[in-house]
């Protein structure tokens, strides 16, 4: 099991291109409204991660603690941006040092004590694997955060109510937190349910691609999957209780 993985041929990515043109032509023709944003995320997928690959090519030469910290940081501040964006909560500092603490410490721990390796800014492992738990803790975050805002708008009179009654301000959005965080939960667990048996994940196919032993690869797995469920957890509560203070501040400075 030494083998790498069998590299792509340039005519063989035209031809999968050909393919995502063809599916381009069916979402036009069904009129779905969603081809700009097709073409838009194609182009910008494919840019992004050829010029990440060399990138990374650059960072894994080099190799040392401040170009791996400064790569680390440039990830977090993109992946807060996009949960700024995604889950249309305007302007806040608070989500910049959560994203960037939850993923480097549960990063950091994952290298040293889970894995074990020499150097725990190691950019091969610790690149990868900040950006798996950090890419899933922005995805969380951001639906979390859209669904909890959007419950508080629609539920403004019930809210009013509670405080009427005296309830704290956990206690009038508790059901909408928790339902927020459920959501955000909800896919991870999901695939850790399913895992194995409908589908092989992302960072086990890799290494089995690359010729890891099956088993050492199913390690990794399990234990990144464990990762990413207390990350996304984690960061997520964190995000949604310092969005709940600014919220429910703005909540009672228009009642």
């Amino acid at each position: 099991m030494s083998d790498s993985a069998k590299d792509i041929s340039i005519i063989s990515m035209a031809i999968l291109y050909l393919f995502s043109g063809g599916l381009g032509l069916l979402i036009h023709i069904l009129k779905l409204g969603i081809l700009k944003d097709f073409i838009n995320s194609l182009i910008r997928m494919s840019f992004q991660l050829f010029l990440g690959s060399f990138v990374l090519m650059y960072i894994f030469k080099i190799n040392t603690l401040w170009i791996v910290l400064l790569f680390f940081t440039l990830m977090s501040v993109v992946a807060s941006r996009t949960i700024i964006q995604k889950s249309k909560i305007g302007e806040v500092f608070f989500i910049y040092p959560i994203i960037f603490l939850t993923s480097f410490l549960l990063t950091f721990i994952f290298q040293v004590i889970i894995v074990g390796t020499d150097t725990w800014y190691d950019a091969r492992y610790f690149i990868t694997i900040s950006g798996m738990i950090m890419g899933n803790s922005m995805n969380a975050c951001a639906v979390a955060l859209d669904r909890f805002n959007n419950d508080l708008k629609e539920n403004y009179d019930l809210i009013e109510t509670l405080f009427s009654f005296g309830a704290s301000n956990f206690e009038a959005v508790s059901i909408f937190f928790k339902k927020a965080l459920r959501s955000a939960m909800m896919p991870i667990i999901t695939n850790m349910s399913s895992v194995g048996i409908v589908f092989f994940p992302g960072m086990m196919t890799g290494q089995i691609l690359a010729g890891s032993n099956p088993t050492v690869a199913v390690k990794y797995q399990i234990a990144i999957m464990v990762t990413i469920a207390i990350s996304v957890l984690v960061s997520t509560m964190l995000n949604l209780y310092f969005n709940m203070k600014i919220s429910l501040k703005k909540f009672s400075d228009g009642l």
